[in-house]
């Protein structure tokens, strides 16, 4: 297991460099630049603040008044030569398209904010629901509608199969977004935008390298601590950490009978050394599922009730190595803190007044927390 940044490069003389491109020009006078990386199926969004007398005179404020559409990209990185480079040597932190023009004119300011091409599906409603296609089919179908390119794994059950199973409305209009989420869920599929492409795939295993924040508590010989990191909280759910259960509730007009599905089944979680452990029982009530449905949702939503035992953030200089995808590993605190977070936001922000920073959110349960099923 190695880590992908290099905490022997921190000393390092840093030039961090940036560039904001407008439909398809790129733009100078930019005072700060703020972009959000996300990990729950929702637009990774942007933030871009101009300085309205460093606008170029094809560039105004009477420009950026009269448009209706903006698309944005915005790039930063650490070019060889700082003072000679291309855009092509920076990497691309987001494609999007602006939703707000603000502009403050006693500050002299023009606000460019928006989000990335994860939006042209969110905005789109469709009463769609393909049942005589496949989830691939679909996911290519509404990307090419938007021009942009898919990365689909190629799937063959009819989506029809799926109405049936789960009792969906299929007359229920519904945004794109939140039916390739829906497709996603039941294929068991990872589902994003990342610049111009839609991907829609099965989900790679998790790398064994991790982003690390490694702390170096004071000691005798040092007065203060060392670490990679400007800022660092820890925090922990003790509710979560005794131990939950779920019991989700339905109804099958079919059979026209309620039951209840739990997760763990035996309706408890233990830690080892424990023989029984208190529970905060979780209940739902979900209509119209199956009892294999009703299993699932329990399951899942265990899962994602857990995910928020132990939570961390910190902020930090930036580099453009992590990703929300990526696991996290902190190292040397000495407590039960030290374990793998799976990031939820990533913000990296450039500006000439504090530079290149990231601040970052992240989440876990406690490697202990076992499962009596």
């Amino acid at each position: 297991m190695a880590d992908i940044n290099d905490l022997s490069a921190l000393g390092a003389v840093r030039y961090p460099r940036g560039v904001v491109s407008v439909g398809g020009e790129i733009i100078s006078g930019w005072q700060s630049l703020e972009v959000e990386n996300n990990a729950h199926r929702s637009a990774d969004t942007f933030r871009v603040v101009f300085v309205l007398d460093l606008l170029p005179a094809e560039r105004n404020a009477q420009w950026f008044s009269r448009q209706r559409t903006l698309p944005v990209e915005v790039r930063t990185g650490f070019p060889k030569d700082p003072q000679h480079y291309t855009p092509a040597e920076l990497d691309s932190l987001i494609i999007g398209r602006v939703d707000d023009v603000r502009f403050d004119l006693p500050a002299g300011t023009l606000e460019l904010v928006g989000r990335d091409n994860t939006a042209l599906f969110i905005d789109t409603k469709t009463s769609e629901h393909f049942a005589n296609k496949t989830s691939s089919q679909i996911a290519q179908t509404l990307a090419a509608r938007h021009g942009l390119q898919a990365v689909v794994t190629p799937t063959t059950r009819q989506v029809g199969s799926f109405y049936k199973s789960d009792f969906v409305d299929t007359t229920q209009q519904q945004s794109e977004w939140d039916l390739l989420s829906y497709l996603a869920n039941a294929e068991g599929f990872d589902l994003y935008v990342k610049g111009n492409t839609l991907y829609f795939t099965q989900r790679p295993p998790l790398s064994p390298d991790h982003y690390c924040i490694q702390w170096t508590p004071p000691d005798a010989h040092q007065g203060y601590a060392a670490a990679n990191i400007i800022d660092l909280q820890f925090s922990r759910n003790l509710t979560i950490a005794q131990g939950i259960s779920v019991e989700v509730r339905s109804w099958n007009s079919k059979a026209k009978k309620g039951f209840s599905a739990f997760w763990p089944r035996q309706g408890k979680t233990t830690r080892p050394g424990q023989a029984s452990a208190q529970t905060q029982r979780y209940r739902y009530t979900v209509p119209g599922l199956s009892q294999e449905a009703a299993q699932q949702r329990a399951q899942q939503l265990y899962q994602h009730i857990v995910s928020h035992e132990m939570a961390l953030s910190a902020s930090l200089p930036a580099d453009n190595l992590l990703s929300v995808a990526q696991t996290i590993l902190v190292q040397g605190t000495q407590t039960d803190f030290d374990q793998v977070y799976y990031p939820e936001t990533i913000t990296r922000g450039l500006s000439v007044d504090e530079g290149y920073r990231m601040s970052i959110t992240a989440k876990n349960t406690s490697p202990d927390l076992e499962i009596t099923s």
